[in-house]
Order: structure tokens, then C-alpha cells, then sequence
């Protein structure tokens, strides 16, 4: 499998688009194994190896008809017009080597865990595997760990399945909802790359889905040549309340499903997988109990970059007083969490900058007694929690929007907030 990735990139003039993690995973596994020319290109300076030519800036995409191969990262947006069959990423030259050993899970939400469990069952139980992908690991960088009999997780984001030719054996389409629109500006283009989970598979293949339908018609699903599983409505046969987790919430039940459905799949028994189940521990970042202080309970959910998700954390916690909210504007429609916060028992809501003159009107158009608070910052969100938030109820962090702008990243801003929470 290794030798069929050397073999389509040997001899070949490459350009790299983009040096993120994954772009330089790709140089070092060409540089390694590989006889060909690499050269680079970035939005932003970078700290360069030696020997190859980098463009930046303006140059960024004006010297893509000079290579053989265009090597894109996740969340580079090339034009249209660029050719197809010029651009390739990691995600695509991985499983076009490997996808008969490949279960990739996508979805809006719940990608991280749902991948992590299904991990975390097969290790439990003594098989060959390894979690890979939008995980925060690179496919390349453990190639030399897989064997023809290792089961492949692959966690795959919107970015990595984009213009993508081949999916894997295994196609787990957890959601569909609204989300990067400030990447793809318009719905049918971002479902679109959810569905290359499937697109390309066989009549030998498995589709594993769940809440697609407002995205994705009955009659396309139909039309869908693979074996199809839908965990959100077939009857597992298992008795919900027998499911011990340390997972919290509706929407962890459903990821819990698509995990059995597939663990199934691999001639797994029932006992087995709920015996592992039990002891799978939660992600960071997501729903995340930071403790009790003066007498308040604090969760982080920072990871909840979208509407769904806030309202699915509401729900699962039941207690929530106060809920920071916000971040960076990507046009994204909070009509529908407005009017559910409205209904709920809620009481605080904090706003951060970014979205906050979005919610400010939302909030506006309805009679309520919440309290709107608008901040300039984490610090400011976290002492008016402290001082807003009643005694043995909760404050949760679900901003429902994305952290770029203000933070590096989702997990940079939870760890500002805990921070804050712990030494206030």
C-alpha cells in the first residue's frame, strides 16, 4: 500500500499548498521515501526546509500550471478554475492506497467522538487499529504503522473530504447542519464535500447515517449504491437505559449508535462493545465539567461551533443559569437558537465579541426576561458569570461560533476559559 503512494508520487514536480500540520507531513514522507521535486506555497511566511523553493502572498497560486501535482491542505480555497485533476490532498492519495481498511466518520458534529470511541472499542478489544485524520494525526506520519489487517478510524472534516474522487470501504455521514459558510458561503457547496463520504463508494461498501435528511433527499439516499445503515432509526435491539456511559446528552446516544452500527459491521459482539463503551472517558473541549467554584458549576463546550450544538449541550445539561455565547461572524442563521433560548430556562446570556450585535437584534425581536450581557472578552464573560450566575446552577461556555479572530483555535479558547474559571 505504501509502495502504490511512492509509486503515483515518484518522478513527479509537486507543489505543496499550504504548510500547516498536514502539508508538513506530506514533505516529510516525499522527502523520506519519495524521488521528487517539492516546492512550497503559503499564505504566510514560514520557517522553510532547505532546498525548496517557496512563494507566498501574491505568489501563492500563480505558479500552480508549473507542477505535476498540486498537494492541497485541508481549508485552502482554491478557485474554481483551477483543474481538477491537478489537485489532489493527503486524504485522497491515503485512501486511494488504503480505503478497503478504512472506516472515516464526518459529520458537522460529533466527528471527534464518535471516531475516538470506535478507536477506543477495537483497542479495548484487542484489534489491530489506529485513529488517524482531522484527530490531529496526519495519515502519513503513521504509515509504517499499518499492516494489511489494521482497521483505519479516520476522522474527515468538510476541508479534507473537499474535491475528493474515492471514499472509504466504511462511510459514517453522522449530521448535516449549517456550518463554514465563511469558507463555502452557500449550503449546497458544503454538503457537498460531507457527501464525498459516500459518493465514490461500492455495492460492497457501508453507508452508516444519521440526521442528513433536511440536506440529503430520501430518494438520493435511494439511489445510493452502497449498503446502507441508518442509526438514528433502525431498531438496534438494545435497550437504551442497559448503555452505561460517561458520555452526557441525546446527541452523545446517537454517537454511541453509529459506533455500535459499525462495530457491528466488524463481527463484534453486542456484551463486548457496551462492556468497552463504559469505559471510554469524554474529549476535551467538549461538554466538558470544569468544576465546581463558589458553588457554581462551569462547563466547557468550546468545540460548539454551531446552533445544533448549543442547543443539544442545553438540553443534555439541564441546569444551565448562564451561557456564554459567541465569536467570529460567518453569516451563520441563529434564528433558531434565539427562539429556543428564548423558551428555555436560561437566564443569562453572555455575549462575546464578534457575533454579539447578531444576537443583540435576534434576542430583540422577542419579549423575554433574560439578561443580555455583552463583554469584550473572556475575562469580562467570566466575571459576570461569577457574579450572575446562581448558586449550584451552571454557566456553560457553547459559543456557537468559531474562535478564529480571537483565538488560534476552538481548544485555545476552552483552555482560556478554564484558566480563567480556575484562578478567579
Amino acid at each position: 500500500m505504501k509502495n502504490d503512494i511512492i509509486t503515483y508520487l515518484k518522478d513527479k514536480k509537486i507543489l505543496l499548498l499550504g504548510y500547516g500540520r498536514e502539508g508538513k507531513s506530506s514533505y516529510n514522507f516525499i522527502k523520506n521515501n519519495v524521488r521528487a521535486s517539492i516546492d512550497i506555497s503559503d499564505m504566510k511566511d514560514i520557517e522553510l526546509p532547505e532546498g525548496s523553493v517557496f512563494y507566498k502572498g501574491d505568489e501563492y497560486l500563480k505558479h500552480i500550471d508549473e507542477y505535476d501535482l498540486i498537494i492541497k491542505s485541508p481549508g485552502v480555497v482554491l478557485p474554481d478554475e483551477v483543474p481538477f485533476d491537478k489537485v489532489t490532498s493527503m486524504t485522497e492519495i491515503f485512501l486511494n492506497a488504503y480505503r478497503n481498511q478504512v472506516i472515516g466518520i464526518t459529520g458537522t458534529k460529533g466527528k471527534s467522538t464518535t471516531s475516538s470511541l470506535i478507536y477506543h472499542i477495537l483497542s479495548t478489544l484487542g484489534k489491530d487499529t489506529i485513529l488517524l485524520g482531522n484527530i490531529g494525526k496526519p495519515a502519513f506520519d503513521f504509515i509504517d504503522d499499518i499492516t494489511e489487517n489494521t482497521i483505519i478510524v479516520y476522522e474527515l472534516s468538510c476541508h479534507q473530504l473537499e474535491r475528493i474522487k474515492v471514499s472509504p470501504h466504511i462511510g459514517v455521514l453522522l449530521n448535516v447542519y449549517e456550518e463554514h459558510l465563511d469558507h463555502y458561503h452557500e449550503m449546497v457547496r458544503y454538503v457537498q464535500t460531507k457527501k464525498n463520504i459516500y459518493t465514490f463508494q461500492k455495492e460492497n461498501d457501508y453507508l452508516i447515517y444519521g440526521d442528513i435528511d433536511k440536506y440529503v433527499s430520501k430518494e438520493e439516499i435511494d439511489k445510493i449504491v452502497s449498503q446502507k445503515y441508518d442509526f438514528l432509526h433502525d431498531d438496534l435491539g438494545i435497550n437504551e437505559n442497559s448503555i452505561k456511559t460517561n458520555l452526557i446528552g441525546e446527541h452523545n446516544l446517537r454517537n454511541i449508535k453509529a459506533a455500535i452500527t459499525v462495530c457491528r459491521l466488524l463481527g463484534l459482539k453486542d456484551e463486548d462493545i457496551l462492556k468497552a463503551i463504559e469505559s471510554f472517558k469524554p474529549l476535551e473541549h467538549r461538554l466538558e465539567p470544569v468544576g465546581v467554584y463558589h458553588d457554581i458549576m462551569f462547563y466547557n463546550d468550546s468545540i460548539a461551533t454551531a446552533a445544533e450544538s448549543v442547543m443539544n449541550a442545553v438540553k443534555s445539561l439541564k441546569r444551565v443559569n448562564t451561557l456564554i455565547l459567541g465569536g467570529m461572524d460567518r453569516g451563520l442563521n441563529y434564528e433558531e437558537l434565539v427562539k429556543f433560548l428564548v423558551d428555555s430556562d436560561v437566564e443569562n446570556i453572555i455575549l462575546l465579541p464578534g457575533t454579539n450585535e447578531i444576537f443583540k437584534k435576534l434576542f430583540a425581536k422577542y419579549e423575554h426576561n433574560k439578561k443580555i450581557f455583552d463583554t469584550n472578552g473572556m475575562e469580562e464573560a467570566v466575571d459576570l458569570s461569577f457574579k450572575h450566575t446562581k448558586k449550584n446552577m451552571i454557566c456553560l461556555l457553547s459559543p456557537a461560533a468559531a474562535s478564529y479572530g480571537y483565538y488560534q483555535n476552538f481548544e485555545k479558547r476552552g483552555e482560556h476559559f478554564k484558566s480563567l474559571v480556575q484562578n478567579y
